[in-house]
């Protein structure tokens, strides 16, 4: 490929933004409206949370009221409790493996009841009836700060459990026992956190992709299209052309966005900002190339506009960008998995609020660059079917 040829033609690309003040003005203003006005409005039941319990309690089956907690939260929506190591089981080497898990965002939390736990509350109960405050029993809540709604629901539903169980005819303890997360990623993290990434990259997507099959189409319509294919150049360099502006676009307003997110709303960005970023560029390669394929279906800007919402829509709606992909009905979750967003919006989290580098979001990364160059691939092939 000729350098000289593929930055000629990015250089149009983006000299033609550049005299459209409205397009220009929609790309920068679009995402800031979607994430000032919108960060905190979206929300959703969340449900199914891998949760894993260790128990030192040794108090005998029927009276422990660790044994009787877990019973409860087995029966709530909000989690799925994947393992309970009973106190016969449980050794620091257990809670260890398990909170590795937590770490490699294989488990969302990790509840550990302490030994003596049950016997420590009636203690405690025994002393509050003699006019003085002992604390019950305590134990451990390791738990993915992630995405502050999850820790939410979870610990609301926890507490919610402690109190029925201490409350019920059974054990009939009126004690102050609260749990206290200890937050594994995300501390002090708030939803803008987990709303930022997300924006970033539904933005990168809206605008590569709309601005590529729109592009396309106006330009084959205009038989300027037809020209750039009459010249020296290859359908490649004609691709990496548009690939190069439309990229840098989206690079630009994902800088915009992340500014304004770190101005206004004080986000923190625990891992590298140019791998975040990096990740943007690729995955708007990729909605990009996805644009030229579709653009071949449609014979004006009209039916190509016609296009947008079946791409937009179903990723807008199933690839965490709003609320997490646990909170989306399990008939629909497994097509969660089929949209680039999905892992676009993954990666920018998982580097973002939980500091991950190259290593740990390599699945996301692999994922992207297989899309883009698919994609990249199939745009050069139908210009040489024109051709």
């Amino acid at each position: 490929m000729n350098p000289r040829r593929i930055l000629a033609i990015a250089m149009k690309n983006l000299r033609g933004l550049k005299h459209d003040r409205r397009t220009v003005g929609f790309l920068v203003f679009m995402p800031l409206l979607l994430i000032t006005i919108f960060g905190y409005t979206f929300g959703g039941d969340v449900e199914n949370l891998d949760v894993e319990i260790v128990s030192f309690d040794d108090a005998p089956e029927g009276t422990s009221i660790a044994s009787a907690i877990t019973s409860d939260l087995a029966t709530r929506d909000t989690m799925s409790i994947v393992r309970v190591t009973s106190p016969s089981e449980a050794t620091d080497g257990t809670v260890q493996a398990a909170l590795d898990k937590v770490r490699d965002a294989d488990l969302l939390a990790l509840i550990v009841f302490e030994q003596g736990f049950t016997e420590d509350a009636y203690e405690a109960l025994f002393a509050l009836r003699n006019g003085t405050l002992v604390m019950p029993g305590s134990f451990r809540v390791y738990i993915d700060g992630t995405n502050p709604n999850i820790v939410s629901a979870m610990m609301n539903d926890l507490q919610t459990s402690i109190q029925k169980v201490l409350v019920s005819p059974s054990f009939a303890i009126v004690l102050p026992i609260v749990a206290t997360p200890e937050l594994v990623y995300g501390e002090g993290a708030e939803f803008i956190d987990f709303f930022a990434p997300g924006v970033m990259g539904l933005a990168a997507m809206m605008v590569t992709f709309m601005l590529s099959i729109i592009s396309f189409v106006h330009e084959r319509g205009q038989s300027t299209l037809d020209r750039l294919l009459a010249s020296p150049a290859t359908e490649g360099e004609i691709v990496s052309g548009y690939v190069l502006a439309f990229g840098l676009v989206g690079l630009i307003q994902s800088l915009v966005i992340l500014i304004t997110a770190i101005l206004l709303f004080g986000i923190e960005i625990q891992g590298s900002a140019v791998l975040a970023l990096s990740m943007i560029f690729v995955f708007g390669i990729g909605m990009q190339g996805l644009g030229f394929v579709l653009s071949a279906l449609a014979r004006n800007e009209f039916q190509a506009v016609q296009f947008m919402p079946i791409v937009l829509f179903p990723s807008i709606l199933l690839s965490g960008v709003f609320w997490p992909l646990e909170a989306v009905p399990d008939v629909l979750r497994p097509a969660s998995y089929f949209l680039p967003l999905t892992y676009a919006v993954e990666g920018l989290r998982s580097v973002m609020i939980r500091g991950w580098g190259v290593g740990d979001v390599w699945l996301q990364l692999v994922v992207l660059l297989v899309f883009a160059a698919v994609m990249m691939l199939l745009s050069t092939y139908g210009l040489k079917k024109r051709r």
